[in-house]
């Protein structure tokens, strides 16, 4: 027998909250008075302009009001999301002039604090600095406090993931069998040509996704630590669509190139999309959903939907999924049971018992088989 969608929760593993108000006095006073420094072309009831690093961005005044994301919430049939906020956690220590460790552990038990006030709603996972070694004790505190996981940028000051200087975050999350939520920053890497259109954030953001998680896979990463769980976003970036290139220039080799440019993955890159990766579904379009069950598989796509940083309902989100016409075991695992899994949440409904034994089995596709869509 297997899971059917009416059975399962939808949660929600892609969501964000800025948290000044729920800060420790002096830190809160801080942050806002950064947000009102950074604010300084433009400020109306549903959204700030503001100037970072000479790119312009918006922030919109939903992120900072938690009930009013939970009523959003509700409207849309979502039953429990996963905050994350690890955009912001650079550009806060850099502008705050405050050691980035501190900023984390404001906003990680600013993020506990919310949890505990809807705990059946919200879930959150630990923010913390990719590259500094005491994170991973910061994530120890966090997953002791309730975190159901770690979220990092994709890149830090200007460097990617494949810097050595990750391992022990690698190691840490790998032993602990813990998963870790990559993000872009707020502004990107390569931002000086970003200026316009909302490049930063259309292009920029999944660019820098792409970036990193090729530099992982290239570098070897997931053969050091073949046991590591990463959730990418947005679909994975561009990863989808390059992944055919990514294939070729290994399998073309690296003869004639300086030493030290030769990739170190032992297998095609397109393979640890089965065994390492995991994307959500953000991204506004049903063909990129289904490309993404193509590669990475029904059981490592996971609903997420950018909200309230992208200020669109989840609902929206919800019937792009539930329109695509995937069987019903598939369209549970997508909704909410791949996230259950993945980050230890329950999958039943407030007093309600899941039957023992559920199970959802795949073919060779990775998509449910015709058997299980009853």
């Amino acid at each position: 027998m297997t899971t059917r969608a009416s059975d399962s929760r939808i949660i929600d593993v892609h969501r964000h909250c800025m948290m000044p108000g729920a800060l420790s006095p002096r830190f809160s006073s801080a942050a806002k008075k950064m947000l009102g420094l950074l604010a300084s072309l433009h400020e109306c009831e549903t959204y700030w302009t503001v100037k970072v690093k000479g790119v312009t961005t918006l922030l919109y005044t939903e992120a900072m009001d938690v009930d009013r994301q939970i009523a959003a919430q509700d409207s849309a049939g979502v039953e429990q999301s996963v905050l994350s906020f690890s955009m912001l956690l650079e550009l806060f220590s850099q502008t705050l002039h405050l050691p980035v460790l501190e900023v984390a552990k404001r906003l990680n038990d600013a993020s506990a604090a919310i949890v505990a006030r809807h705990p059946d709603k919200l879930a959150y996972l630990a923010m913390v600095h990719p590259f500094d070694p005491r994170s991973v004790r910061e994530c120890e505190r966090c997953l002791a406090n309730g975190a159901k996981g770690i979220s990092i940028g994709t890149s830090w000051k200007g460097h990617f993931l494949d810097s050595r200087r990750a391992d022990p975050l690698w190691e840490f999350a790998q032993d602990r069998q813990t998963t870790i939520f990559l993000h872009p920053p707020l502004i990107p890497i390569g931002r000086h040509r970003m200026k316009t259109y909302k490049l930063e954030e259309i292009v920029g953001r999944p660019f820098d996704t792409t970036m990193t998680v090729t530099r992982m896979i290239y570098s070897g990463v997931f053969d050091r630590y073949p046991g590591l769980k990463i959730l990418l976003p947005h679909m994975g970036g561009a990863l989808p669509n390059v992944l055919g290139r990514l294939d070729f220039g290994h399998r073309l080799g690296y003869e004639g190139l300086p030493e030290g440019q030769a990739a170190l993955c032992k297998r095609r890159p397109s393979e640890y999309l089965r065994t390492n990766l995991y994307a959500d579904t953000m991204g506004f379009s049903a063909a990129g959903i289904r490309h993404c069950l193509d590669l990475f598989g029904t059981d490592r796509v996971l609903f997420g939907t950018d909200y309230p940083a992208v200020p669109y309902s989840p609902r929206e989100h919800v019937e792009i999924v539930r329109g695509m016409g995937l069987p019903p075991a598939g369209l549970a695992q997508i909704l909410g049971g791949n996230a259950a899994q993945l980050f230890g949440l329950s999958q039943a409904r407030p007093g309600q018992t899941m039957p023992a034994g559920r199970s959802t089995k795949s073919g060779r596709d990775g998509h449910p088989l015709a058997g299980d869509a009853a």
